[in-house]
């Protein structure tokens, strides 16, 4: 039982340092070529941990034709982005990019939520 429990614990460590090592922050992903797509949220906002998980699924999904990233409005990070963009107060919700930050989408929770709406907004800012 020890060196399963041995074993799982390396593979979590493993598995969460390879998340964060493939994270992006949102200065790096709009450096490059591709669209971002950018969740913004907080702890403390309803439906945060659905919406993380939907959005996941759209990284696996888009991840070769997007950029995903995640901004806690809780971080440094999002100081800065709050000088550039506006953090709107209904959190969470996905903020699409394209072309750098020239256009830009905003997609509400309900959205986010339907599969079928999530998709179509990523494909439709694609063209």
């Amino acid at each position: 039982m020890k060196k399963f429990l041995t074993l799982l614990f390396l593979f979590s460590t493993v598995v969460v340092s390879l998340q964060k090592a493939n994270a992006l922050s949102f200065d790096e992903a709009m450096s490059q070529s591709k669209p971002v797509a950018v969740l913004i949220h907080a702890p403390w906002a309803s439906n945060v941990d659905q919406i993380k998980q939907v959005y996941d699924s759209m990284a696996e999904q888009y991840g070769d034709r997007y950029n995903f990233t995640k901004i806690d409005i809780a971080t440094n990070e999002a100081l800065g982005f709050n000088q550039k963009y506006t953090i709107y107060p209904n959190l969470p919700y996905v903020l699409l990019f394209k072309d750098r930050g020239r256009i830009t989408r905003y997609l509400k929770q309900d959205c986010i939520m339907d599969d079928s709406c999530f998709k179509e907004r990523l494909n439709f800012f694609l063209n």
